[in-house]
């Protein structure tokens, strides 16, 4: 019986242990609940699929958006083959024509001055003629394409018909950008949105007939930076208006709705996802653009994947599995 006190003793020592080691357990318990986000073991993030990006450094121009259309190959084959082809006759029949007045003067006339008169009205038609030619591809073309010589017309023509050039006509919305031609502008396929090609060869266009607004044609190397555009593709073009910003890229399958309002998830530490709202009023290839100094910073994990689980897990925490 003289053991009796002391059992008893190392019994409320013991007591007390787990006391502490529970109200320790429950303070850790109830830190990791008081930070802001949602709370997932390693298991969980694997069941539910997640996938996770470091938010990309990126360079934001902004600027006006407009549409374009790669122009087919025979539109610009068939008015290049009227023109050269009205300038070859108009050369002929103005040499005829000289031929003739010469052959039809002084008393030992080779010719008759009908037949050298004739020459001469072949010679006007034809002149006539390229002179319609020239107007019809003012028409197609605008006033200052870069083919205005023979060299160049060569030259370009060759490319075009190769693949390595295409010509792109775009569009943007009337008042959308100021008086001259912009010195480049930016070209996006519509199925490729991760890369683009830059003009620096640009003039103004005839207006669009089926388009209101302002029209440019682009003349662009095909190919380089990754991109390869066909004939007829449509393009979305974008046409610089400010200065360079730096920023991140939020990935666009990163984003989930609630609230009206776009969000995305970041993991602030080991298993913990908070979600912050992401503006999307400047769009990039492939998702949006965020200023530096925001919520969000570069190389911090993005969840691309699986954030809309989040968002339910988050607003409703019935959806967690049962312990």
């Amino acid at each position: 019986m003289r053991y009796a006190p002391l059992v008893f003793a190392l019994g409320l020592l013991a007591l007390a242990g787990c006391n502490k080691n529970e109200t320790g357990g429950e303070k850790a318990d109830k830190k990791d609940d008081d930070t802001p986000g949602v709370h997932l073991k390693a298991e969980e993030i694997e069941g539910l699929g997640l996938t996770k990006a470091p938010a990309a450094s990126v360079t934001y121009l902004p600027g006006v958006s407009g549409y374009g259309v790669v122009t087919a190959l025979d539109t610009i084959a068939q008015a290049d083959a009227d023109l050269v082809t009205a300038q070859a006759a108009a050369t002929q029949s103005e040499a005829a024509s000289a031929r003739a007045r010469s052959l039809a003067t002084g008393p030992e006339a080779a010719i008759s001055q009908e037949q050298a008169q004739v020459a001469q009205a072949k010679a006007a038609a034809d002149q006539a003629a390229l002179a319609l030619a020239r107007r019809k591809a003012d028409a197609a073309f605008g006033l200052n394409p870069p083919w205005r010589d023979a060299a160049s017309r060569s030259r370009i023509m060759a490319a075009l018909g190769n693949g390595r050039a295409v010509l792109v006509r775009a569009t943007f919305p009337l008042g959308s950008l100021g008086p001259g031609v912009p010195r480049s502008l930016s070209v996006t396929p519509l199925d490729s949105p991760g890369t683009s090609l830059t003009a620096r060869q640009i003039w103004d266009a005839p207006a669009d007939p089926a388009v209101p607004g302002r029209s440019f044609y682009l003349l662009l190397d095909n190919g380089s930076s990754g991109a390869h555009l066909a004939q007829g593709q449509r393009v979305a073009v974008t046409a610089p208006t400010g200065t360079a910003m730096s920023g991140i890229l939020i990935p666009a399958s990163a984003l989930v709705l609630s609230a009206s309002q776009s969000w995305a998830y970041v993991e602030t530490k080991p298993g913990t996802f908070l979600r912050v709202p992401v503006d999307i009023s400047k769009p990039l290839p492939g998702g949006y653009f965020q200023p530096a100094g925001g919520p969000i910073k570069a190389g911090q994990a993005i969840v691309t994947s699986g954030a809309g689980l989040l968002l339910a897990r988050e607003t409703n925490p019935s959806t967690e599995p049962e312990e």
